[in-house]
This record gives C-alpha cells, sequence and structure tokens, in this order.
C-alpha cells in the first residue's frame, strides 16, 4: 500500500514537473499580433459572408 502512494506521488510530481516546463516554455513564446483589419485598399478575397468571390 505505501509503496503504491509512492508511485502515485512520484507520477504526481513528475506532471507537475512537466506542466511547469510546458508552462515556461509557452510564456516565453512571442505573442501572436492581432490580425489587420480591412482597409479600402487592402480588400480580402473573401466575400462578407466569408464566401470567395467568383
Amino acid at each position: 500500500m505505501v509503496k503504491g502512494l509512492f508511485w502515485c506521488l512520484t507520477l504526481l510530481v513528475l506532471q507537475l514537473g512537466l506542466l511547469r516546463y510546458v508552462d515556461l516554455r509557452v510564456a516565453a513564446m512571442p505573442r501572436l499580433e492581432d490580425a489587420p483589419e480591412a482597409s479600402p485598399d487592402n480588400v480580402s478575397p473573401m466575400g462578407r459572408e466569408g464566401e470567395l468571390d467568383a
């Protein structure tokens, strides 16, 4: 029983360590910028409803 508890705690610590590692890696990534808004001279090929113009 004690051995099972030890393994559960070991796995918990490993999962928390992995989560911390991923959290630090994601925090170090550059943030994505918002997409530029459509202007009259920068017309998108998508229609108003998101359909392609024919």
